[in-house]
């Protein structure tokens, strides 16, 4: 569901991730991409309204967050 600030199924999710190189996107925050992430063990993870302080405008203590979050995954 990337874009609309929903998750996805992340089981599902990782048995894609397995199959072929894939991006997780959709509803990633600073407190659950590291969870993400781990379940899924996608390629990459793409970021957007989970950082956001309102719609449009990025939140860059958010933005820092999200990125300790994910150096400190599993």
């Amino acid at each position: 569901y990337g874009g609309t600030g929903h998750t996805t199924d992340w089981s599902l999710a990782g048995e894609v991730a397995k199959a072929v190189p894939m991006l997780l996107a959709g509803g990633l925050t600073p407190e659950n991409v590291q969870e993400a992430i781990c379940q899924v063990q996608p390629y990459g993870v793409d970021v957007s309204s989970g950082v956001e302080q309102s719609p449009g405008r990025k939140d860059p203590a958010k933005i820092r967050d999200f990125i300790q979050s994910v150096r400190l995954v599993c």
